[in-house]
This record gives C-alpha cells, sequence and structure tokens, in this order.
C-alpha cells in the first residue's frame, strides 16, 4: 500500500512505450469492438517482440532469483503481450499463470478516483466541492482546512495530512468509520492545496466519502466501499477475479504468494494484508495481470471498458489524470518526456511490487506484476534499458 516514488522510470518507461509503438503482432487479445480507429496491432511483429521480451525476463528473474512476475502491454484496442513467469508457489511448484492473482498496493487509488469520478459524473458533487457539504460531521484538526479540504486534495495528496499520520493509527483493529474520528486530531503540515504529502489516510477518507456521498444503506464504511467500486468499477470493466478481501484471494486457486531473500534464498513473506483493512481505498486490491489490462485500456479508450461499456465519463477520467504539486494527479503520478505524458504509478505492499502506465498520445500501456518487493524491483526498473539497447540495434 505505501507507494515508492517513480521518478527515476520515466524515462525508461517512455522510451519503452515509444519502441512499443513500432513494434509488432501476430495473435492477441481482443479488446472493444467499439474502438477500431485507436489501432492496428495486426501491424505489428508480436513474436519477435515477445521473444526478446519474454528473453529478457525470464534472465533477470533467474539472477535476482525473482519467484514470479506478470507482464502485460496494451497497444489501443488490444493486449499485445500477456504472460506469467516462474511460480505462485515456490513450495509446491505451481506457476504464474495471466490468472494469478497480485496485490497491487497503491495501484488502487486510481481506482478510487475512477470511482469516485462516475460520482461526479451522477452529480452528486464537484472535485472541488468542499467536503463538509457532502459530510456535515467531517472535521480536521483546523477548522479552516475542515471548512476548505475537497475530494481533489484528498485524492491528489493535498489535503494537509502528514505521511506519518498513519504511523499513530491503529490499523489492525481500527474501522473506516474510526478513521474519521483519528483524523480530526492528526496536525496538519498546512491548509489544503499548500503542500503535498503521500497518506494512505487520505486517500482513503476519499473513498469513505464517497460511499458517504451516494446515501446508501451499507452494513458498514469498508464494505460500502468495496460494494460501489465492484458496481461502479470492476464489474463493468470485467475484473471478475478481483477481490479485496485477503480470505476471498487465498480461495482462488491462482492466488500467488509473495517471497522475500534470505542469504540468497527465497523465502515466504509472513502476511500483513488482513480483511477488513481500513485504508481499504489506499489499497487492498488483488488483480491478475489480464484483468489490469482490462482497466488501462479502459483509461486508454476515454472510460469505455473492453466490453464496450462506458464506465465514466471521458471528461471526469481526465480530471483524475491532470497533475498538482509534485506532478501527483488524482491517484496517478504524471511525467513528461519530449512533449509526451506518461501517467503511471507503483504499488507495493506485503512484499508485492507492480506499475501501471500508459500514454494517452501514444495509446500504449503496460502492467508489471512481481511477488517479490527486494527480487522484483531489478525487473520493474530494467525493463526500459533493455528495450531501449533493442531499440537501438534495430
Amino acid at each position: 500500500m505505501r507507494n515508492r516514488k517513480i521518478v527515476k522510470f520515466v524515462r525508461g518507461l517512455l522510451l519503452l512505450l515509444l519502441f512499443l509503438s513500432a513494434c509488432s503482432a501476430g495473435e492477441n487479445d481482443s479488446f472493444s469492438q467499439g474502438n477500431e480507429n485507436k489501432s492496428d496491432a495486426n501491424t505489428i511483429d508480436q513474436e519477435s517482440f515477445s521473444s526478446e521480451l519474454t528473453q529478457y525476463v525470464e534472465k533477470v528473474m533467474a539472477e535476482d532469483r525473482l519467484p514470479g512476475a506478470a507482464v502485460a502491454v496494451v497497444y489501443g484496442d488490444e493486449i499485445i503481450f500477456a504472460e506469467g513467469f516462474g511460480w505462485r508457489d515456490v513450495e509446491n511448484n505451481l506457476p504464474v499463470t495471466r490468472e494469478t492473482l497480485f496485490h497491487i498496493g497503491s495501484m488502487n487509488k486510481s481506482f478510487t478516483a475512477m470511482m469516485i469520478a462516475t460520482l461526479v459524473d451522477q452529480g452528486l458533487f464537484d472535485w472541488n466541492t468542499p467536503v463538509v457539504e457532502i459530510y456535515p460531521d467531517f472535521a480536521l484538526s483546523s477548522e479552516e482546512a475542515t471548512e476548505t479540504v475537497t475530494m481533489r486534495h484528498l485524492l491528489g495528496m493535498e489535503s494537509g495530512i502528514p505521511a506519518d499520520a498513519e504511523d499513530d493509527f491503529d490499523v489492525e483493529y481500527a474501522s473506516g468509520e474510526d478513521l474519521f474520528g483519528y483524523v480530526k486530531s492528526v496536525p496538519l503540515l498546512d491548509l489544503p492545496g499548500n503542500e503535498f504529502s503521500y497518506s494512505n489516510i487520505s486517500a482513503s477518507l476519499a473513498g469513505y466519502l464517497a460511499v458517504i456521498a451516494t446515501g446508501d444503506d451499507y452494513p458498514d464504511l469498508y464494505s460500502g466501499y468495496e460494494q460501489l467500486l465492484r458496481e461502479r468499477v470492476l464489474n463493468p470493466i470485467g475484473m471478475k477475479t478481483a477481490v479485496m478481501s485477503v480470505s476471498d484471494a487465498e480461495n482462488n486457486p491462482n492466488y500467488g504468494k509473495s517471497y522475500w531473500l534470505e542469504d540468497g534464498e527465497v523465502v515466504e513473506a509472513e502476511r500483513e494484508d488482513f480483511d477488513g483493512d481500513p485504508l481499504a481505498p489506499s489499497g487492498v486490491l488483488k488483480v491478475n495481470v489480464v484483468e489490469m489490462a482490462y482497466y488501462v485500456s479502459t483509461q486508454l479508450n476515454g472510460g469505455q471498458a473492453p466490453n464496450g461499456k462506458q464506465v465514466v465519463s471521458e471528461k471526469n477520467l481526465a480530471e483524475t489524470w491532470k497533475p498538482g504539486l509534485e506532478n501527483y494527479a488524482m491517484g496517478w503520478e504524471v511525467g513528461e518526456y519530449e512533449g509526451v505524458t506518461l501517467i503511471s504509478h507503483e504499488g507495493s505492499f506485503d512484499n508485492y511490487l507492480g506499475i501501471t502506465g500508459f500514454v494517452p498520445e501514444l495509446d500504449i500501456g503496460f502492467v508489471i506484476l512481481t511477488n517479490s518487493e527486494e527480487a522484483g524491483e531489478r525487473l520493474v526498473e530494467e525493463i526500459p534499458t533493455f528495450v531501449i539497447d533493442l531499440m537501438m540495434d534495430e
């Protein structure tokens, strides 16, 4: 759930994407039939690209003893690459497949932003509506901050809530409702909109405020968020196996364990994830690489899912991409290289590490998921280097 900055990835990932736009494919996974103007993946030599990328991934995984990974690349309406590598269960020799569930950590934040965008579409509130107009009992430690903080501030990490406020919140024994009581006493860094601070509490408050804004009767805020996310985002996109609770994930035979290295040996990591995490809107989803590719396609195609459903308006989806302080948008980090915008977000929690992103101008997106934060870091960082070298050879 805790985010790690990806500034050093921006240049390399962008070059990866530039290269992929010129690469090619044979057989591929078809996306929506209503976006025929987006791309023609049949002009891409997928066999050559897939072979080179597969060899690279397998080489790095072997050198770094990375147990398992899954990688997908989206070009316009189609998945041009989606493969699992290594093991989801080392002890039992069970392989990672395209259906293996990985914890996506803070990549979850953009899902929360998309869910909230659907409520803005509905007219329940605006991005700049003061939160107290949505929930009059909401309060921060500053009266002025309470009166001015908005959804945009909360999702954009500009609420004034410090990152380390999470350290004193009793996550394991608290509820989503408790988060609202706790935040009343948290000293703020500054008034909303004045200072950036990456806060899981801030993003989680936004998710729960969305639940409150619907006016629907839910057993509790966590359940309400789970149901609202499924109804507004997961189901419309076709993310049938994505789940929030770890118990549901473990009931899926394709759930992947996470690992760390001890004296160079792969050891199963002690689980931190638990059902009912009060910071759920900030990062609890478990998703497979193909369904993540569906999500990236929905971003690339103006809110239209692979099945043709319009999940969210293009206008309000684009609002979630607009950078604020430190180039952070609403659940996304925004970078630029020679006038081309790269929108991405990394996620790490429970010893999983991954990243997803897209370049709207080039109509390309990517997903990288690994089951070891320590052993997976190089794979995530060096894919751009590999592709740059390959491009120079070409």
